[in-house]
């Protein structure tokens, strides 16, 4: 079977430039690499039970395609937030006084797609968003949302800010650019934007 090019981004190749001193297993490399993709630590409470707490990075809340190290496939619309970090350092991982003592330096190149690589990365994207950050205790997005569905419809009483929660989140899948342009070619996309608007009318 063949392939259709059938959607458009950018492929960045990025380095992360450092101090001389700076060891690439140092923990100065895991910060930045956490901010960009986020990551998931474990914390044992005191009643010896773990939780496994996600925290989100830059590229968390879109779709994205990795084919190697140091470079990432992304939609057009999140350009701006990568790009900036590289200029800042701003992330939602880790709130940073100042960048810290590195710089980042990248290519940039327009990338035409195939579609079961694109169907891929939003499927992925959404396996990998969660409305709790207790990753393993709440179930992602697309179930989540399921399951309030067949709660409202047996007349089992959602708390409202739960509802809006869910809605916000989902929004962020939604409104993505390869979302919208490719969710009629996988049947679970289009279960997802279709719970979604049933969510979203009641």
């Amino acid at each position: 079977m063949g392939w259709c090019a059938v959607a458009s981004g950018f492929f960045i190749q990025y380095k992360f430039i450092t101090p001389k001193t700076t060891k690439h297993s140092s923990y100065t490399y895991q910060k930045i690499f956490r901010a960009l993709y986020g990551y998931t630590q474990n914390v044992t409470k005191a009643n010896g039970k773990t939780y496994r707490y996600h925290r989100d990075g830059v590229l968390s809340s879109t779709a994205y395609i990795r084919p190697g190290k140091n470079c990432v496939i992304i939609p057009n619309s999140a350009f701006n937030p990568l790009t900036t970090f590289f200029k800042t350092g701003k992330n939602p991982s880790h709130f940073w006084q100042t960048k810290g003592d590195w710089k980042a330096v990248y290519y940039m190149g327009e990338k035409t797609l195939k579609e079961e690589d694109v169907l891929k990365a939003l499927g992925d994207f959404l396996d990998r968003t969660f409305l709790s950050k207790i990753v393993g205790e709440n179930q992602n997005i697309h179930m989540e949302i399921s399951d309030v569905l067949v709660k409202l419809r047996s007349n089992v009483r959602v708390e409202r800010p739960y509802i809006e929660a869910l809605l916000a989140e989902g929004e962020k899948i939604i409104s993505n650019q390869w979302f919208k342009e490719r969710y009629l070619k996988s049947e679970k996309l289009t279960s997802f934007s279709n719970n979604f608007k049933s969510l979203k009318s009641i």
